[in-house]
């Protein structure tokens, strides 16, 4: 029988997961709750569950927190539930014991419960917790990169998150960042962009455009070698490459 720690500050998550997991009354017990990431530390440690299903965004300490102050000989398993979308999730979805998207599907749990039972009758627990370190490394380090952009609009300021960026593209001392719906002016230029963003998803290709490289739909080979590319955005807009950043838009 699993011992099992449900953490995440939305009450009516908290009461999805619990009835979810109804289904798998046989081999679960839900032993406690936490609200926060407070409380989820205090409750790891007091109730030693097996498995904590625990949200990555907290008030007071974030699931990646909560899991670099246990001890790497007492770490529970931990599944993670998140409201990303599914394209950031890939980032780490190969170091993670295992995610949820919100909201949380009966399916999608069944493959989670499945995996943890794999992973015991493999005893596989060492492994298991080199996994998870990987993955709080992984998320930290992607942490740092900045994750919304300021917009200022008038006497308003605007967050638009990272995700939603198409392209940027350098006009005189100005940089407009490009969305599905909007374009917006932001007093920064696009080098100091550039080293604030995940290279993982963004990448410079021009010395006036830097893009979002999910959204790049083709790279089009043009007379003489140079390169240019298709957007996947309501314009489709074709940026041209520089010789400088070709060898990289090459490898994508």
């Amino acid at each position: 029988m699993y011992r099992v720690l449900i953490a995440d500050d939305e009450e009516l998550a908290r009461l999805r997961m619990r009835k979810l997991l109804q289904a798998y009354s046989d081999k679960l017990e839900i032993v406690a709750e936490a609200k926060d990431g407070v409380e989820a530390l205090e409750k790891i440690k007091s109730e030693d569950p097996d498995i904590v299903f625990l949200d990555i965004q907290m008030p007071g300490m974030t699931g990646i927190e909560v899991l670099s102050k246990l001890d790497s000989d007492k770490m529970p398993w931990v599944v993670f539930a998140t409201a990303f979308e599914e394209y950031a999730i890939k980032a780490f979805e190969e170091n993670a014991v295992d995610y949820l998207l919100k909201p949380i599907e009966s399916k999608r749990l069944a493959n989670t419960i499945a995996k943890i039972d794999r992973i015991v009758e493999k005893r596989n627990s060492p492994q298991l917790v080199e996994t998870i370190r990987h993955l709080m490394s992984s998320q930290t380090a992607s942490s740092s990169f900045l994750q919304r952009i300021q917009v200022r609009i008038g006497d308003r300021t605007v967050l638009v998150n990272v995700e939603d960026a198409i392209r940027f593209e350098s006009e005189d001392k100005y940089t407009t960042l490009h969305t599905d719906t909007n374009r917006y002016v932001i007093d920064a230029p696009l080098i100091e962009l550039e080293k604030k963003l995940d290279p993982e998803h963004f990448m410079r290709v021009h010395r006036a455009h830097l893009v979002n490289i999910g959204r790049i739909k083709e790279i089009q080979r043009q007379f003489g070698g140079r390169l240019k590319l298709l957007m996947n955005d309501k314009q489709r807009s074709i940026l041209p490459v520089s010789r400088n950043f070709a060898d990289k838009v090459r490898k994508l």
